[in-house]
């Protein structure tokens, strides 16, 4: 019983902001170059940008430091960081 009464205590009143933001596009480290765009996400992952390293991230990708480094994100925040 004590271990439900833990559950219910710890579950957030609403819907918890990383299940509100949902990636929707792909953006690819190595399409960044040639213009290619995004491309849409057909799985369900959560936005890059609700992540604890998301800065890190966003300043590898950006400055084209690693090749392998794809973004997703929904498209509030794509359209934030100017990328739709």
């Amino acid at each position: 019983m004590k271990g439900q009464e833990q559950k219910d205590s710890a579950a957030p009143m609403g819907t918890s902001p990383a299940m509100e933001c949902r990636a929707e596009f792909i953006f690819y480290a190595r399409n960044q170059s040639r213009k290619l765009g995004s491309v849409e996400v057909l799985g369900d992952y959560t936005c890059d940008f609700r992540r604890p390293d998301w800065a890190h991230r966003w300043t590898d990708w950006n400055s084209g430091r690693n090749q392998y480094l794809n973004l997703f994100l929904c498209a509030k925040h794509a359209r934030e960081l100017g990328l739709l």
